[in-house]
């Protein structure tokens, strides 16, 4: 029951810290202020071409890219309808962990009072 709770929690705190981190993206200075950026700002696409036109930016978006794939492998594993699958992919692509947080905590909850964590998330749904 300790390692459910201890889930519930890490999860919110990502779905808190992410909503946080996010606003912060949102609200404080950035490279906006920098004069090739005067007067146009930037937007949620331009960010994304800014940071991988850095190396380092591009390694990093590879990096989370290729992890919210390999969880939506195990999503695709578990859920049974294409539709739910295929839901899942694009919230995964679009929203990151706050997506995996969401799916986490859905499982939990699902689960009801279940306390074999092997059997919260390495069962597959029926249909």
């Amino acid at each position: 029951m300790l390692s459910r709770r201890l889930l519930t929690l890490y999860f919110i705190l990502v779905l808190v810290a992410m909503t946080w981190v996010s606003w912060y993206a949102c609200t404080a200075p950035s490279i906006t202020s920098l004069p090739e950026y005067a007067g146009k700002g930037l937007n949620v696409i331009g960010g994304y071409v800014t940071v991988c036109s850095e190396p380092w930016g591009l390694a990093t978006m590879f990096d989370a890219y290729f992890g919210f794939l390999a969880f939506w492998l195990y999503v695709a594993w578990r859920e049974q309808t294409i539709a739910s699958r295929l839901s899942w992919f694009v919230a995964l692509m679009l929203l990151g962990n706050f997506a995996i947080a969401a799916y986490v905590l859905l499982c939990l909850k699902q689960s009801g009072d279940e306390t074999d964590l092997g059997k919260v998330f390495f069962t597959r749904k029926v249909a």
